[in-house]
C-alpha cells in the first residue's frame, strides 16, 4: 500500500505506484490507457449543486473519456468556473494543491460516498467554502505554482516535455526531443 518511487522503463517518466496497483495491472500513470491522461490537455473545474449545498473541485480532459464536467452536469452539478491547461499533470498539480490548503483549513468533504459515488473527497459545504471562494483559492494556487518544477511539496510534477528533456540530458541523449506543443488561447502553460 506503500507509493514506491520509481521510473517507468516506457516513458522515462518518476512515477510512484504501489506493490498493489503492480500486481492488479496497474503502473505508470502516464503511459496507462485507461483513466486520467496526465500528458493530455486537461481543465481543473467547480461545480455546484444548490440542492446539496455543496461545491466540488476537480479535474478532468477536454474531450473524450475524461469529459467529467458532462457526467456531474447530469448529476444536477452546474458548472462554475474551468481553467485549461496544456497538460493533465499541470491540473492534477493545481487541484492537489488546492485540495491540501482547503484540508489545512479544515474542510473536510462535505458529502459522503452514497451522495456522490464519484469524488466525494472533493467536495465541500457551500456555506464555508463557496464557488467564489474556491475559485479564488484555485487562482491562488496556480500563481503560486506557476513556473514552478515542483508544484507539491515532495512531488515532481513537470511537463512531459520537460521530463523527457530531463530524462535525456541525463542519458547523454538517447532519447529523443518531443515536439513542442503550441499554447492554445484557452489554455494555461503553467510549468516552465
Amino acid at each position: 500500500m506503500t507509493p514506491w518511487r520509481c521510473r517507468c522503463l516506457t516513458c522515462g517518466r518518476e512515477v510512484t505506484p504501489t506493490l498493489m496497483k503492480i500486481r492488479t495491472g496497474g503502473g505508470c500513470r502516464f503511459c496507462a490507457s485507461h483513466g486520467f491522461d496526465l500528458t493530455a490537455p486537461a481543465r481543473v473545474y467547480i461545480v455546484h449543486h444548490p440542492q446539496y449545498n455543496a461545491v466540488k473541485i476537480g479535474i478532468g480532459g477536454t474531450a473524450g473519456r475524461n469529459e467529467r464536467v458532462n457526467h456531474h452536469r447530469r448529476a444536477g452539478w452546474a458548472l462554475t468556473r474551468d481553467w485549461h491547461f496544456l497538460t493533465g499533470a499541470e491540473a492534477h498539480a493545481v487541484e492537489q494543491a488546492v485540495l491540501q490548503e482547503l484540508r489545512k483549513a479544515g474542510h473536510g468533504p462535505y458529502l459522503n460516498v452514497d451522495v456522490m459515488p464519484n469524488g466525494w473527497t472533493e467536495t465541500f459545504d457551500a456555506d464555508l467554502v463557496t464557488p467564489t471562494v474556491l475559485a479564488t483559492t484555485v487562482e491562488a494556487r496556480i500563481a503560486a505554482l506557476a513556473d514552478t518544477a515542483t508544484p507539491v511539496p515532495a512531488r515532481r510534477v513537470l511537463r512531459p516535455q520537460r521530463a523527457n528533456a530531463l530524462t535525456a540530458s541525463s542519458t547523454a541523449g538517447t532519447r529523443p526531443e518531443p515536439e513542442p506543443r503550441e499554447v492554445a488561447s484557452d489554455q494555461l502553460a503553467l510549468f516552465h
